[in-house]
């Protein structure tokens, strides 16, 4: 084992600000479905509302039986929720939903991870609506019309329960040693947008009523950052292991989905905009891109310098991701899914040797997994990945 120097907030920082680290911090994206597999549970549980403390600890258990890791991406099963923008937090829910969850969805197995559906959830007429009323009036004033509406006080009722739990969680992580590297978490607003009119339907929206959607977007785009900055300021000062993060998670504007003249009026600019906020407010911005963003990421230069993170899935080459924000940003990921879940352990010391010695060298990279650990990972490629980090860095020392 590498004889280490750092503690993992140290680590992790390090990465983040382009310096020299004694290894690769490592810190899987993980939420309750391989946890709780992995004690004979399924995903069905991890989803369970009633399971959700269990799925906690039953993270907790496994980065102490692998023997700890770095980070962890987010705190759990909890974000800090201020009672004022609880409605703008529980959007997509208090409009109604299209995923499928396993154990509430018969057309799934208990076995499965969530599905979403392509069923709109607003209409077009709605697009007047959200511009006339803002995102936020938007989301009180359809709650109100469904009777879904809760009064102030039920509302400070649900974020105080949210905030102890997040807090809870929080300090799990701290005493563990283990850096919590994102509070708030919320999507950009046009994949906010593509989820709620389904993608074939926001796709059309573009090409034939384009104005009106940037109208959309610039109604949308204050509120949601704004709205990210206030539960993190309600929750107040991270531990003294934690790093003060807001994760954005993006998908369907890469190139992948859109054409780079798409992606430049209506991605974009609102990315931009609530990440630029979030980094110059003081905030690590971890950008969770799923898909392939290979086209979109010398765009990212226009970010602030060694202020976010890069966190690819395993879509994006992040060889050449590396190529491109090398002196610019730290890359997180990227774990295949596949050799997760149905490689060896072989198969992943081969491939995580590879993504240290390439896009970890000297510095800039913290290990993961590309998106969440998948509920059917194998113990022993799980063991390895967090192995490999702590065991295999013969780079360290000042950067030439």
């Amino acid at each position: 084992m590498i004889k280490e120097t750092m503690t993992s907030k140290q680590r992790i920082l390090a990465a983040i600000n382009l310096e020299t680290y004694d290894r690769v911090p490592v810190a899987p994206h993980i939420n309750a479905e391989y946890p709780m597999v992995h004690k004979g549970k399924t995903t069905a549980d991890a989803y369970d509302p009633n399971q959700q403390e269990e799925g906690f600890k039953a993270t907790v258990d496994l980065c102490k039986e692998v023997g700890g890791w770095d980070g962890a991406t987010l705190a759990g099963h909890a974000l800090p929720y201020p009672p004022n923008a609880l409605a703008l937090y529980r959007g997509r829910g208090g409009l109604g939903t299209a995923y499928r969850y396993p154990g509430r969805n018969q057309q799934i197995s208990d076995n499965s991870p969530p599905q979403y559906a392509e069923t709109p959830v607003i209409s077009f007429e709605d697009y007047d609506k959200i511009i006339n009323l803002g995102w936020r009036g938007f989301l009180i004033k359809t709650a109100e019309e469904k009777g879904m509406l809760q009064s102030p006080e039920e509302m400070a009722k649900a974020a105080a329960f949210m905030m102890d739990r997040y807090h809870r969680f929080v300090a799990t992580w701290d005493k563990l040693g283990v850096a919590v590297m994102s509070g708030a978490l919320l999507i950009d607003p046009q994949m906010n947008l593509c989820l709620l009119r389904t993608l074939p339907e926001f796709t059309m929206d573009m090409y034939r009523h384009g104005d009106k959607v940037q109208a959309v977007l610039d109604a949308m785009v204050d509120d949601m950052m704004e709205d990210a900055l206030n539960g993190m300021k309600a929750a107040g000062p991270v531990p003294p292991n934690g790093i003060p993060g807001i994760m954005m998670s993006c998908e369907r504007g890469s190139g992948q989905y859109l054409n780079l003249k798409l992606f430049e009026r209506f991605v974009w600019p609102y990315m931009k905009k609530m990440i630029t906020r979030w980094a110059d407010a003081g905030y690590v911005v971890t950008i969770h891109l799923d898909t392939d963003w290979i086209k979109n990421l010398p765009y990212f230069l226009e970010l602030p310098k060694k202020k976010c993170i890069c966190m690819l899935d395993s879509t994006t080459d992040i060889f050449k991701a590396k190529e491109i924000l090398k002196d610019h940003m730290c890359i997180m990921g990227d774990v295949p899914p596949s050799i997760s879940s149905h490689g060896s352990p072989a198969d992943m010391e081969a491939y995580c040797k590879k993504v240290i010695d390439i896009v970890g060298k000297d510095t800039g990279l913290i290990l993961s997994t590309g998106c969440a650990v998948p509920p059917n990972t194998k113990d022993a490629n799980f063991k390895k990945m967090i192995d490999m980090a702590k065991n295999y860095y013969p780079y360290p020392g000042p950067r030439k």
